[in-house]
């Protein structure tokens, strides 16, 4: 019982596979990586097309497949009234989720190191008054500009 549930964990909720981890393709043949489970490494595969798109196809669930997101005490109806009841029953230290309110500025200088308000050229707080964006501008040319280091700010 533990191993289907185990199994159906795994798959309900992400692809059996990732593109990550599909390193060729060349039209007859795909390469892949997968993780052997009793040995804890990682391996290369290549099979052809048919075979890897079987085996791929084999993970897949059929139409109209209602999967179940969450059942029994994890059941959003009721895990707020059983949860508790079930850490109490296993000696488990309640878990409590409190979000915490980073601002973007902060995200910003934590990971790339570098303050997106201060003025590369004077070294001056600048103060976001207004980001003007090109009519023919997607999205994710933005976010790209973005990335580099371009931010709309004035000094």
């Amino acid at each position: 019982m533990k191993a289907n549930v185990d199994y159906l964990g795994r798959y309900l909720k992400r692809p059996p596979i990732g593109e990550t981890r599909i390193k060729k393709y060349d039209g007859n043949f795909v390469t892949y990586e997968y993780l052997d489970h009793y040995t804890k490494t990682t391996y290369m595969m290549t099979l052809p097309v048919l075979d890897f798109m079987a085996r791929l196809i084999s993970h897949l669930p059929d139409k109209n497949f209602r999967n179940i997101r969450y059942y029994g005490f994890l059941a959003n109806r009721v895990r707020g009234r059983l949860l508790p009841i079930v850490y109490d029953l296993l000696n488990m230290k309640r878990v409590t989720k409190t979000k915490v309110y980073i601002p973007w500025r902060e995200m910003i200088k934590s990971t790339f190191r570098y303050d997106p308000l201060k003025c590369p050229f004077c070294n001056a707080i600048m103060i976001w008054k207004y980001m003007a964006l090109p009519f023919s501008a997607s999205l994710i040319s933005m976010h790209q500009e973005i990335a580099h280091g371009y931010f709309p700010l004035l000094c």
